[in-house]
């Protein structure tokens, strides 16, 4: 039986889908992500300038919280290292997003649910596992339109 790419949540189609890490259900969409994103912490570093272009972080025993975050065009979302030194232009990317998804299913009410690109097989009948998908069906994630 094929599966309905279609976000669960508000019905959206024809967009970027996110599903659930190990699961299938629910797909849901970027701005459904974005409401839904569970507040993050990182861990402060302090920066220093060791060369032209390299920086040099140490931690401090400080937790504060990551600034909401917004899905780019690529489906990607800042990585929750925190801020990069200044003058650093290049932010870690990742197309994992964290979201709270307690209402919308029971099975998924601790608040922090890491959700991976929904990449159909050739059938549409299942999902690629994340770390095998092919070339081109990334390619066709990336090029569906992020809202």
């Amino acid at each position: 039986m094929k599966i309905e790419y279609v976000c669960s949540i508000c019905g959206k189609k024809n967009v970027k889908l996110w599903r659930p890490y190990g699961d299938s259900a629910p797909l849901i969409c970027a701005e459904c992500a974005e409401k839904r994103q569970s507040p993050r912490k990182y861990r402060e570093k302090v920066w220093s300038k060791v060369g032209e272009e390299h920086f040099s972080g140490e931690y401090t025993d400080k937790e504060l919280p990551l600034p909401k975050w917004e899905v780019n065009e690529k489906g990607k979302i800042p990585t929750n290292m925190g801020p990069a030194p200044e003058g650093m232009t290049m932010i870690p990317m990742t197309d994992q997003l964290i979201v709270d998804l307690s209402d919308v299913s029971k099975a998924y009410s601790s608040g922090s649910t890491t959700m991976i690109p929904a990449c159909l097989t050739a059938e549409e009948d299942n999902f690629w596992c994340y770390t095998v998908v092919p070339e081109d069906v990334c390619k066709w994630w990336e090029e569906l339109p992020t809202r």
